[in-house]
């Protein structure tokens, strides 16, 4: 048999925690104060009316400095391949000019290919464009976040084809996230506010000594650059582990890229493109397996170009490259740069008259 036990009223210590613990008015609307706060304030500290990011000239002041025949766009995988120092010795001082950031991809090479090549004083004979696999047809990757700012940084206010895209292909995660740098652009300024604590801590340290403006922390940022990196075989790989096949559908994603768009622009300018398929990271017993789906996709990509004006050149495969190349990912090693250059040259001739 249960029995229930009949408990006394609340004691007076109890009645008054349980009180504390009910939401007051009072307290509700602190609350919603500073979450208005929080949303407000960071929403009106904007570079422009618009949210956007201003557009930055220096890459064109130095291009036109220069007037180079021979300009190549791309990332990492342009950048320790290729040394600027080699070509110049071997070209000719001032023949070529190397235009990198670091992730980037087709995105960033549409407008750095509008704003800043073909809209210099000097048009180059040749654009040496590098890329990996099938992200000359995907718009949206790496157009994000720190990537996305730094293609504004190559963008004017109206950019009709680049905002057609990226409407048309970018996910609703993607177009959510859009809005939001348009609505807080202080995220923009991540980078700035953290050199703004790093000098701060440096003046604690040694007041006086480094000018704002300056590298503070570049000795010990240089401790973790590429150059100095070990061999990895994994990093740099994640990204492209892609197991979506309609990435794949050559004929579907090259009619909203900005593929089309790269191939015109150069066209109509009369400068010749020449896209530069880089060599993944091979295996000890020989190049990078590859997918039937991707070869059939390569194969696609190849004519597309041929048919539009364009040449194309695959280093996969090359006998010459090989692991021992590498450092991490698809990076070449630093000591191999210069040999790596070497062998671009050996195998385009036919590009430098």
């Amino acid at each position: 048999m249960l029995e229930f036990v009949k408990q006394g009223p609340v004691t007076g210590t109890e009645d008054r925690l349980s009180s504390r613990s009910r939401i007051r008015p009072a307290c509700m609307g602190t609350v919603a104060a500073f979450l208005l706060l929080v949303l407000t304030v960071p929403a009106l500290i904007r570079p422009s009316a618009s949210g956007k990011l201003s557009f930055d000239g220096h890459w064109l002041d130095e291009i036109n400095a220069v007037r180079p025949d021979y300009v190549f766009l791309g990332n990492s995988m342009l950048q320790t391949r290729i040394d600027q120092s080699f070509l110049a010795a071997r070209l000719g001082s001032n023949s070529c000019y190397i235009m990198w950031s670091p992730g980037a991809e087709s995105a960033w090479a549409h407008q750095a290919l509008k704003n800043i090549v073909l809209a210099s004083v000097h048009r180059p004979k040749k654009v040496f464009v590098f890329f990996r696999d099938v992200y000359l047809t995907l718009p949206t990757h790496r157009a994000g976040d720190q990537y996305w700012w730094r293609i504004e940084r190559l963008s004017h206010e109206s950019e009709p084809e680049l905002a057609r895209t990226m409407s048309a292909t970018r996910t609703w995660q993607e177009k959510l996230q859009y809005r939001l740098g348009l609505v807080y652009p202080i995220q923009k300024y991540r980078e700035r506010a953290g050199y703004l604590l790093e000098w701060i801590a440096g003046q604690m340290i040694a007041p006086g000594k480094v000018p704002y403006g300056t590298s503070v922390a570049g000795d010990f940022n240089d401790l973790f650059s590429l150059d100095r990196m070990k061999a990895v075989e994994a990093a740099d790989d994640a990204d492209f582990c892609i197991d979506d096949p309609e990435i794949y559908d050559f004929d579907g994603m090259v009619r909203n890229s900005l593929l089309p768009s790269i191939l015109q622009m150069a066209k109509d300018q009369g400068v010749e493109l020449v896209f530069v398929r880089v060599q993944r990271r091979p295996t000890r017993n020989g190049p990078p397996k590859q997918p039937e789906e991707l070869r059939r996709y390569i194969g696609k990509l190849q004519q597309y170009l041929l048919d539009h004006g364009a040449r194309f050149y695959d280093f996969t495969g090359d006998p010459e490259i090989g692991l021992d190349d590498y450092l991490d990912g698809d990076h070449i090693r630093p000591e191999r740069k210069a040999r790596s250059t070497e062998l671009f040259l050996k195998r385009m001739g036919e590009y430098f008259p």
